[in-house]
């Protein structure tokens, strides 16, 4: 059996690794979930993410045919391989190196195997292949031809034509944070009017052309040397400061709870009309120029559920996949299947990724040695799926921790909290008093018929990375998981990949009426998703949650952080 390794997210954040053996995906995971550390930012490590992959396939390094990287540390200059003895210890740690592993990695370039990660997935034999970031090997947006031969770069935009770094600093400018929370921008641009006039990025023929030169930072100028030493990025910031007060919006405070009413809003929906603008036009251009009708996206901008709402309701565009795992961390998909694929062990169309439930799972044994070790009262109800809907039903807030987890950066009923949709109360007290975070934030439902709820039910909906226009029954039946623009990001659940999850929605639907439940990540401020069962614990008791389900346990109430 051929296998092969792929490590993602290499640039000091999003670290992670997948493991594919004879073309087929068995295991992904992030390397955030064992550090604790959110993104894993500031290292470029994956060694514990690689070392569970190989754990998870019952495999020692002697047994991995080739490691790929998503990553030219060298770049401007082509490098097809690292034999760098310090670097490769860095990206999988010394233990990895005592043990035998690889003395080189193969080299993907970042947006290639961003391109992969969407493409080889989507179940398909030729489609256009759209990635767009803030910036990787100097490229920001790509367009690529995905066909059984594989995949063919038609068009790269370089850095200084960065759409993920414009939305990053509008992010930032408007007060929501840096970098890791664009997601903010896109939820309060329903809240404001586009009324920023923002005439330094525009649409165009080829796809979109972006012209900084009143502040300092002329696009056609070669700006190669200040990109690896970050120089570059930090006149941009300067630059889209400068910009957007220019446009009429001076920096402002952090957010809060009326940030959704002011100026900040107007700046988020007018950066996010531009982008979808562009994104429509470059994704025309791909289109145009593949003769597809076949669309995939990738890259941490095709996180942006509104837009992949609208590109799914696009009369041009018949097949739309989005990889789940968009950000860097897909990466480590993509490198593996790239590689696969060019030592003919992958052969397109594969099958279409339907889910991410490709990380730790843990035994009866480790869940009750976590319980024992934190000191949690607990108890095994004769079907847990009903207790937790009755709890649910009741209008406590649980966490569930079920199964293999999930990658990327939704929860999909792995590592999640769940609570009634009916009304917004469970939605703003999950906001206000367990995440801790702006109230005017949206929450998503997961549910096992999509008919109901939204006027596109055979829409790809497995994964809440597209926005659904709801229906007038969804408005008023689950309006905590509608958002104010009138959609939502629906999971469908498949009962043959979780049938406890889809029990429990069975088992709410006797409760209530209705087959959905309010999902969010099980997680804090600040904190990744939920790994481990102690994870869930810890995490839990300090959330301040009703109940936790792992696996067939009931933890009710949560020990407290004084008994961990």
């Amino acid at each position: 059996m051929g296998y092969v390794l792929g490590l993602g997210g290499p640039y000091h954040h999003d670290a992670s690794a997948c493991l594919v053996a004879d073309g087929r995906v068995v295991a992904f995971a992030e390397e955030e979930r064992f550090s604790r550390i959110k993104h894993h930012r500031d290292s470029r490590s994956a060694a514990a993410s690689a070392a569970w992959c190989l754990h998870q396939a019952g495999i020692g390094w002697s047994d991995v045919d080739e490691v790929a990287v998503a990553w030219n540390p060298y770049w401007p200059n082509d490098c097809d391989h690292i034999a760098d003895k310090d670097m490769i210890a860095e990206l999988l740690g010394p233990a990895a190196r005592d043990a035998g592993g690889p003395r080189r990695l193969t080299v993907i370039g970042h947006h290639l195997a961003h391109a992969a990660s969407a493409f080889y997935p989507a179940g398909v034999t030729d489609a256009a292949v759209v990635v767009v970031d803030g910036s990787g090997d100097g490229i920001s947006t790509s367009i690529h031809h995905g066909t059984r031969t594989g995949l063919h770069t038609l068009r790269e935009f370089p850095f200084t034509q960065s759409l993920g770094w414009f939305y990053q600093f509008a992010t930032e400018h408007a007060g929501l944070g840096d970098w890791t929370n664009a997601g903010k921008l896109m939820g309060l641009a329903a809240y404001g009017r586009p009324t920023v006039d923002l005439d330094f990025l525009n649409p165009a023929s080829c796809g979109y052309h972006l012209d900084l030169t009143g502040y300092g930072l002329p696009p056609d100028a070669d700006h190669t040397a200040r990109y690896s030493d970050f120089s570059y990025y930090r006149d941009l910031r300067r630059a889209y400061g400068k910009a957007f007060t220019d446009a009429g919006v001076p920096a402002l405070p952090t957010a809060g709870d009326d940030t959704h009413r002011g100026i900040a809003a107007d700046l988020a929906a007018s950066a996010q009309l531009l982008l979808q603008r562009c994104l429509i036009s470059v994704v025309a251009t791909a289109l145009d120029e593949t003769g597809s009708t076949a669309l995939c996206l990738a890259g941490g901008v095709a996180l942006n559920c509104t837009t992949n709402g609208i590109l799914a309701r696009t009369p041009d565009i018949e097949t739309l996949f989005v990889q789940p795992a968009a950000s860097d961390a897909g990466c480590a998909l993509g490198a593996a299947l790239e590689c696969a694929h060019r030592r003919g062990e992958y052969t397109v169309p594969g099958p279409r990724q339907t889910h991410t439930l490709l990380g730790p799972d843990y035994d009866n044994h480790a869940i009750e040695t976590a319980l024992q070790t934190a000191g949690a009262d607990y108890t095994t109800p004769p079907d847990i799926a009903t207790a937790a809907a009755r709890l649910l039903a009741d209008g406590k807030v649980i966490g569930w921790h079920q199964g293999r987890a999930e990658a990327g950066p939704r929860a999909l009923g792995a590592r999640s909290i769940l609570a009634d949709p009916h009304t917004t109360a469970s939605r703003d007290r999950i906001n206000r008093d367990i995440k801790r975070r702006e109230l005017w934030r949206p929450l998503a439902p997961s549910m096992l018929d999509l008919g109901p709820w939204t006027t596109t039910p055979d829409g790809p909906a497995e994964c809440m990375i597209v926005a659904h226009d709801a229906t007038p029954r969804a408005r008023q039946q689950i309006p905590g998981v509608v958002h104010v623009d009138g959609t939502l990001r629906p999971q469908r659940v498949d009962p043959d990949l979780q049938p406890a999850y889809a029990r429990l929605l069975h088992a709410f639907a006797a409760e209530t009426g209705i087959a959905v439940v309010l999902n969010t990540s099980f997680n804090g401020p600040g904190e990744p998703i939920v790994g481990s069962p102690a994870d869930a614990l810890s995490s839990g008791a300090r959330l301040g949650l009703d109940a936790i389900v792992i696996g067939d346990y009931l933890i009710t109430p949560p020990p407290s952080s004084s008994t961990r």
